[in-house]
């Protein structure tokens, strides 16, 4: 009975390491770089929506947002990551597109971060690419940011659907995923925090929304703001 009892500890044992070691791909799931294919020359093109909060009212621009692919590099941490430029112009093309600010992406082996202009660096996908996949997609912005924009602090991410169809104006991308990364509100102190992403497999970023509102007695508060992106074009 002993060397029975050790023979299926052992076994246990190997096939756990085996599972830990496994790849997604391995397991039938498919892998976060399949929802944000980076390469040099890429270019995607949004409509961008957004408003901010002036003198307690809200001024709203619309624009057409061109990210583009432009530069490779590899960091410190011996990553590869993706320098992307974005251009902005009216929604009508009637001006040339104006460089706006960079960003880049940033591949690790079980997730991918985004870092923005102000250096916030945002784990928007992590393995396995499942319903039941949480994670703090904000841990990595320092304290000082945090205490500078405080409604990035604590956010759980999560995979709220996937291999689901997602369309966007007149285009249906058949298999992407959505990640809710916050949703929060208050009428204590009113506020509302909202946040969310769609991935496109073999496309990338298809559809972002962000809402930070706080409210005051005289109206809402000045530096609040929504964002919406919507995919018009990629190539």
């Amino acid at each position: 009975m002993k060397y029975w009892l050790i023979a299926l500890l052992f076994s246990v044992a190997v096939f756990g390491c085996k599972k830990a070691t496994e790849s997604p791909s391995s397991l039938g799931l498919a892998d976060i770089t399949s929802y944000c294919p980076m390469k040099l020359g890429k270019v995607f093109i949004y409509r961008m929506d957004s408003s901010n909060a002036v003198l307690g009212n809200f001024v709203t621009s619309h624009y057409l947002a061109k990210d583009s692919v432009v530069n490779t590099f590899v960091d410190n941490q011996g990553r590869t990551c993706y320098l992307i430029f974005r251009y902005l112009t009216d929604t009508l093309v009637s001006q040339p597109y104006q460089y706006n600010q960079s960003y880049y992406v940033a591949y690790d082996k079980n997730k991918i971060e985004f870092v923005d202009a102000n250096n916030r660096r945002f784990i928007n996908l992590v393995n396995p690419v499942s319903t039941y996949t949480t994670w703090y997609g904000n841990s990595q912005i320092d304290s000082l940011q945090i205490s500078q924009n405080t409604s990035f602090a604590g956010w759980q991410y999560q995979y709220t659907t996937v291999n689901q169809p997602y369309t966007v104006f007149d285009s249906t991308f058949p298999n992407t995923v959505t990640i809710l990364q916050n949703a929060d509100s208050s009428s204590v102190i009113p506020s509302e925090t909202y946040s969310t992403e769609v991935y496109a497999q073999g496309v990338g970023l298809i559809y972002k929304q962000i809402i930070d509102y706080f409210y005051q007695s005289s109206g809402v508060e000045d530096g609040c703001f929504e964002l919406t992106l919507n995919l018009v074009s990629y190539k």
